[in-house]
């Protein structure tokens, strides 16, 4: 009889339920209300709905939600003259967090520092999309790139923008989509920022020059 009691009172155990109840639940605490996740912000941490502390409640809970959280939401980078605010992003201990994301935008300000877009950022986002789960990728210029300059000189051809088409043109991407617009300031607090995209224009059709001719200078 004493056997029975404690039996019913037995408490239920999240990780009883079936594994598709779980998935569901990890969905609504995970998922967040922003089109997209600035991971470049540098006044506040971007991950407001990351589940630190459940995180911690046990090994399969770890397991089964930190992937999801990278791959049910779209996540924002902004590539300025400087960009140690996400750096660790291209870091070998994010690596698998990086791997696990399936949207992404990126907003080109400037190229960054000499050599990091071709050297960093696009290699981080080959293997992104070939070994991890990189499907939608968004990349947007300033309209001050774009309305300057198509010129038909395949001499000319800028390293960074040649790179950037390559990716865009791969085919395991589900979605690639090339915008210009103009950059605004979504949020600024002391001497931090995060960046926005206004008024833009789909140039996606300029990924179809064949011939590989079209400049786009990135101020």
């Amino acid at each position: 009889m004493a056997s029975e009691k404690q039996t019913s009172l037995k408490p239920f155990r999240f990780l009883d339920l079936a594994p598709e109840l779980r998935h569901k639940i990890y969905t609504m605490i995970i998922t967040s209300p922003h089109s997209h996740i600035d991971l470049s912000s540098t006044y506040d941490s971007p991950h407001t709905h990351f589940p630190h502390a459940l995180l911690l409640t046990c090994t399969q809970i770890y397991h089964e939600l930190r992937p999801l959280y990278f791959a049910t939401n779209a996540f924002s980078i902004t590539i300025l003259r400087r960009n140690e605010s996400w750096s660790h992003l291209l870091t070998p201990s994010f690596l698998d967090n990086r791997r696990q994301i399936r949207s992404l935008r990126i907003l080109i300000a400037r190229w960054g520092t000499k050599d990091f877009f071709c050297r960093s950022l696009i290699p981080a986002l080959e293997d992104c999309i070939l070994n991890g789960r990189l499907r939608e990728l968004e990349v947007a210029i300033r309209d001050l790139g774009a309305c300057r300059a198509f010129q038909h000189d395949s001499r000319g051809e800028h390293e960074n923008w040649g790179q950037l088409k390559r990716v865009l043109r791969d085919p395991y991407l589900e979605k690639a989509t090339l915008k210009a617009g103009n950059f605004i300031i979504v949020s600024n607090e002391g001497e931090g920022q995060s960046w926005g995209l206004d008024k833009w224009t789909d140039i996606s059709s300029l990924l179809d020059n064949a011939e590989d001719e079209t400049l786009i200078k990135v101020v």
